[in-house]
């Protein structure tokens, strides 16, 4: 099983991953890798090289996000997630999504 399908998997079963990345690529350590884990957990650091990073997990849910998938289940995720996007794309001279500010 490849990570994308592993990172699918957990925003699936596990739908508040959906909200915070700390927590998913926790879920998905834990479920998939629960020796390297259990390691970490008592002390092991080595197991850091084991594991995978937090960042390529954070990236495959970004994406699968951006395609409309596993959307945030937390309303204030959503918005907060759509403000640094419009920040981002107005950095690169791209056009902002509209200002989702106004939403309650």
């Amino acid at each position: 099983m490849t990570l994308k399908d592993q990172v699918k998997s957990i925003l699936e079963d596990y739908p508040e991953t959906r909200n915070n990345d700390i927590t998913l690529t926790i879920k998905l350590w834990q479920v998939y890798y629960s020796k390297a884990y259990t390691m970490l957990e008592q002390g092991g650091i080595n197991a850091l090289y084991i594991l995978p990073y937090e960042s390529y997990i954070k990236r495959l849910r970004a994406r699968l996000t951006a395609k409309g998938q596993y959307l945030p289940t937390d309303r204030e995720v959503i918005k907060q997630r759509r403000i640094n996007e419009d920040k981002w794309r107005t950095n690169l001279n791209y056009q902002p999504f509209n200002n989702y500010s106004n939403e309650k």
